[in-house]
């Protein structure tokens, strides 16, 4: 999609800002490299090249750019959770490893809630090699493999 130039480029001085829709941007967002959905139009001097983010492209871009890291992070959750629970098989182990409260996994599988990006990090580094990097979480913790009990 390109519009009528109506503002002049501040890098090269030519009055060829337009609006471009085009698939294969890339840009950083947040932690991720995400793709720049096809459908988001940013002000691109067509001379030079430069893009000028206004404030309803920044929000539009924002808002897109949010949704596919939600989904990219989503993804990413289900596949280190699959991995590693094809292989550990308690659920329960796994969130006491990883400091999370009782059904927390099950709450994030079923999307009762949403991941951070943090815990889709140590689950893709647990989903590695699951049963050795629980193990070495365990230790660090445990170091003496000794469990606190309840004051009674």
């Amino acid at each position: 999609m390109t519009r009528t130039p109506t503002r002049r480029c501040g890098q090269c001085g030519a009055r060829a800002v337009v609006g471009v829709a085009r698939a294969g941007r890339l840009t950083m967002y947040r932690n991720l490299e995400l793709e720049v959905p096809a459908h988001v139009v940013v002000p691109t001097c067509a001379k030079c090249g430069a893009e000028w983010i206004d404030e309803a492209a920044a929000k539009a871009l924002d808002e897109a750019l949010e949704r596919a890291y939600e989904s990219k992070l989503r993804t990413r959750l289900d596949a280190a959770l699959e991995k590693i629970l094809s292989e550990e098989g308690s659920q329960a182990r796994v969130e006491r490893v990883l400091g999370v409260s009782p059904g927390y996994l099950s709450k994030l599988k079923l999307r009762k809630r949403s991941p951070s990006a943090e815990m889709v990090s140590a689950l893709a580094l647990v989903s590695a090699s699951p049963k050795r990097r629980l193990a070495e979480l365990d230790n660090f913790y445990n170091p003496t493999g000794a469990r606190k009990r309840a004051a009674g």
